[in-house]
């Protein structure tokens, strides 16, 4: 029986890749591996590691109540720094990818803090779909341990967080991921989500692999040749250039009040 847990952010972060890919698809061209809200168009990222992070298939707390807090617009940003709404991360993305926002204000069921989650959606002219989270997260766990990282590009953002792909053999089957994840020095599989050093925000980054939250396949030669890719490689060399700004934690958009 498959043994991950999955967390509300990584469904969602699931859900906005999918709606990515409707929106590139239409007029205006417009995606977060390694749960149950889901973003826009991309489809949404994992939780987000705090003192014991967990992975994508493990459940954490409870989906947040929220609203979109504007019509989503699809837009191309080629060539074009990208920042999020209310600036907390930032990418430079290469000309002819397209952007998808569906960020909105939302409430943490648990304490009734309201926060503004950024839901985003990436889609590359080749049709790469990216799905990015971040706002509030909840603890779940990641336990497999039997797992390989396939490729890993470091980043600035801490030492222990990397832009990677990996596959954990779990239910004879091997479940593939990619993304930003965060190393578990335990010696099991990374956790996919990462945050600054000393901000208490969790993101989420991830590349939506054959068009599922938890996706896998028969045999380890073909999770390696799916996580090693050319698509997959240029998805985590853009992921790994990502930039945490540091803002204050429950910063709002200008003009947003809650």
């Amino acid at each position: 029986m498959h043994s991950t847990r999955s967390h509300p952010r990584t469904a969602a972060v699931a859900a906005l890749a999918a709606t990515t890919i409707l929106v590139a698809c239409g007029p205006t061209a417009p995606t977060a591996p390694t749960a149950s809200d889901a973003p826009p168009t991309v489809s949404e990222t994992a939780p987000a590691p705090t003192a014991t992070p967990a992975p994508p298939s493990a459940s954490a707390s409870a989906a947040p109540t929220s609203a979109p807090s504007a019509t989503p617009t699809p837009s191309e940003a080629a060539g074009e720094l990208f920042e999020t709404q209310n600036g907390t991360m930032r990418l430079r993305l290469p000309e002819g990818w397209t952007v998808h926002d569906v960020s909105r204000v939302s409430t943490d069921h648990r304490n009734g803090q309201v926060w503004w989650e950024n839901m985003i959606g990436f889609a590359s002219p080749g049709g790469t779909e990216l799905g990015y989270y971040d706002g509030y997260g909840g603890n779940v766990g990641f336990i497999r341990t039997d797992f390989a990282i396939v490729e890993e590009i470091p980043t600035d953002i801490a030492s222990d967080v990397a832009a990677m792909s990996w596959w954990v053999h779990d239910a004879d089957r091997y479940f593939v991921y990619a993304g930003m994840a965060t190393h578990s020095g335990e010696g099991t599989e990374p956790i996919p989500e990462f945050v600054m050093p000393g901000v208490e925000r969790n993101h989420h980054f991830t590349v939506m692999l054959l068009g599922g939250s938890d996706p896998s396949v028969a045999s380890r030669a073909e999770a390696e040749a799916l996580l090693s890719s050319a698509d997959v490689l240029e998805a985590l060399e853009l992921i790994a250039t990502v930039e945490l700004t540091g803002v204050d934690p429950s910063a709002m958009p200008p003009g947003v009040d809650p």
